[in-house]
């Protein structure tokens, strides 16, 4: 089976760019709907197949005439907030016993946010332009089930970020609105991500595996004495070496909270800032980044 078309890591100056579209960035699981004679398949972007596990997108499915192949995130909508939240699709998508299904169903109902289509009734769409390809998309999906939503898109990048950060949203996709559908990570698609930063205590260390072996792993994080994460990206050769020669000199101490996996706790007074894409529903951080030694 053929890839999905992925994102290459894109920033704030992006939003300038000339001749591209902007659409949100979802908080959710890749899939993607294959319907071929009426047979509905959903097939995340590592090939595991979802098709069970999320019954009310198959009936929607089902329900949109004719055949094609579809992409789309599957996210679950917190009705309070009205933002997604990624735990509960996670968990949709990855539970298999049929009774845990059903009322996962119910307390968890996803939709599929649908953004680009590369197939309908046997003819290849990928070679047509973005905005072709919306188009096409939006005909398809108008009087779909609710249960399938259209993504729109916006040529004002800047407008839309300044809306996306206002409501704490995710970030943007920046799209070339005349690139074709690449089955690979292609800078005709951009991620700018809506990143957070807060400032933690280190209280520990994991230990550090192959070329990281000399130094550590990760920073063991907590806030007001409560575990918030642990940070293993975004350090410069200095910065490895530094860390580890404090964490040579620090005291060692009981470990303060559990935290899945095996951790040396040390008590160093060591402050970091780190950004992060938002906190998971028990408050650790997501995707977290180090950014610098504070004090």
């Amino acid at each position: 089976m053929e890839e999905v078309m992925l994102c290459q890591e894109g920033n704030l100056k992006d939003l300038r760019r000339q001749g591209y579209a902007c659409e949100t960035k979802w908080d959710g699981t890749r899939v993607k709907v294959v319907k071929e004679n009426g047979q509905v398949a959903l097939i995340n972007r590592h090939r595991i197949i979802y098709t069970s596990r999320l019954p009310e997108l198959i009936e929607a499915a089902k329900a949109i005439k004719g055949d094609f192949v579809l992409d789309g995130e599957v996210v679950w909508i917190n009705p309070v907030t009205g933002l997604t939240e990624f735990t509960p699709s996670q968990r949709r998508c990855s539970t298999q016993d049929w009774a845990k299904i059903f009322l996962l169903q119910k307390q968890y109902p996803v939709t599929l946010e649908v953004f680009d289509i590369m197939k309908l009734n046997g003819e290849d769409l990928t070679r047509r332009r973005y905005l072709e390809r919306k188009e096409i998309l939006a005909d398809l999906l108008a009087g779909a089930p609710p249960t399938f939503q259209y993504v729109p898109y916006s040529f004002d990048l800047e407008k839309k970020w300044m809306e996306a950060v206002a409501h704490g949203e995710e970030g943007l996709i920046l799209k070339d609105v005349n690139s074709s559908y690449e089955f690979e990570r292609s800078y005709k698609w951009l991620k700018v991500k809506n990143w957070k930063s807060e400032t933690c205590d280190v209280v520990g260390f994991t230990l550090g595996q192959n070329a990281r072996h000399p130094f550590f792993g990760a920073l063991v994080l907590a806030q007001n004495g409560k575990f918030k994460g642990c940070v293993g990206s975004g350090f410069n050769d200095w910065e490895l070496r530094r860390l580890k020669d404090l964490f040579t000199d620090a005291k060692r101490i009981a470990k303060p909270f559990d935290i899945g996996e095996d951790y040396i706790a040390v008590d160093t007074k060591l402050k970091v800032e780190v950004k992060y894409y938002k906190h998971t529903n028990k408050g650790i951080m997501r995707f977290p980044i180090f950014c610098k030694i504070v004090a």
